[in-house]
């Protein structure tokens, strides 16, 4: 059973050429993404076959076309999906201060830091949610990788140098 032919009132500027060359020129992956889609649709692929190439779900390629039909290629890559996340527990001042704490060496780990905020803020973080705040605040691990109580550091140093 065949469902009704695939039809779009492409725009005259919007040619098999131009599009192809913009879409190798795009340097934004997800306006890449949608105007390679656009552009194999021009070329006659059908939807599940653009869908699959391009590596998207067969609505989502629908959903493009759907803009295109609204208002051409400013439509489709008008469109943006970033939103502000949720907000974080601490303010910026707080995160300033776990930042400072971090830098002096006071919190040295994600867990230090989960019981720093709880007893200084009152404000409750999963260790794994801590490691995101240390993410989003650019702080490294303080703590070295533990070391062998039997190790030999020169012959470490020795095969490292190749040897």
């Amino acid at each position: 059973m065949q469902g009704r032919p695939f039809e779009v009132a492409w725009q005259d500027a919007d040619d098999v050429t131009t599009l192809g060359e913009r879409y190798r020129h795009e340097q934004d992956a997800t306006h890449r993404m949608r105007l390679q889609a656009l552009w194999q649709l021009r070329q006659g692929m059908r939807l599940s076959e653009v869908a699959a190439v391009v590596g998207v779900n067969y609505r989502t390629v629908q959903q493009w076309v759907a803009w295109y039909r609204v208002g051409g290629l400013a439509e489709v890559l008008g469109h943006r999906r970033e939103g502000p996340g949720r907000a974080s527990r601490l303010t910026d001042e707080q995160q300033r201060q776990v930042w400072e704490q971090a830098a002096q060496g006071t919190l040295r780990t994600a867990q230090d830091a989960v019981v720093w905020v709880r007893e200084q803020f009152g404000v409750h973080y999963t260790h794994w949610g801590m490691y995101k705040v240390f993410r989003r605040l650019r702080v490294k691990k303080k703590v070295p990788r533990p070391l062998a109580e039997k190790a030999d550091r020169a012959a470490q140093a020795d095969w490292k140098k190749g040897g």
